[in-house]
C-alpha cells in the first residue's frame, strides 16, 4: 500500500473539517523521525497532507498542547464532509500503517518494515503480521 503526498492547494481542504486520528505525545522518541518530519514540514510551509490508500486526505503537524506545552505530532483525517460520511477505524489504521510504511522507507537506520510488522503484532495492530 502506498501513500501519495499533495501540497495544501492540490488538497481539496475549502470545507474540510480536521479529524485528530494521532496525537504522538513524544515524536522525538526516534531523533531520526523527528528531524525528518520537521525539515520535511519546514520544506512544505508547516503541515504534510497525503492521500491513504483508501483515498483519504490526511494533515500531518506539529501539535501543541496547553496547558503544560507539550509539543506533539498530529494526524488529521481532513473530511470534507463530515455529517455525510463517517470513515471506518479499520480504513483509518490502514491508511496510518501506509504513513508508517513510508516514514521507514524514507527515514531507514535500524527501524525496519520487519520490525515494524513485529511491533504491530505485539499490540495487536489488525493483520500486522500478515503485511510482511
Amino acid at each position: 500500500m502506498t501513500i501519495q503526498f499533495l501540497r495544501a492547494q492540490e488538497a481539496d481542504l475549502a470545507r474540510a473539517v480536521p479529524r485528530q486520528v494521532l496525537l504522538e505525545q513524544n515524536p522525538g522518541f526516534y531523533q531520526e523521525f523527528r528531524d525528518f518530519l520537521v525539515n520535511r514540514m519546514e520544506s512544505e510551509g508547516g503541515n504534510l497532507f497525503f492521500r491513504g490508500p483508501s483515498c483519504q486526505v490526511y494533515r500531518v503537524s506539529l501539535a501543541e498542547e496547553d496547558p503544560v506545552s507539550l509539543t506533539g505530532l498530529e494526524i488529521c483525517l481532513m473530511e470534507t464532509q463530515p455529517d455525510a460520511s463517517q470513515i471506518s477505524d479499520e480504513t483509518i489504521d490502514l491508511d496510518l500503517w501506509s504513513f508508517l510504511e513510508w516514514l521507514l522507507e524514507q527515514v531507514g537506520g535500524e527501524w525496519t518494515p520487519e520490525a515494524l510488522s513485529k511491533t504491530g503484532a505485539v499490540y495487536r495492530v489488525p493483520d500486522a503480521s500478515e503485511r510482511d
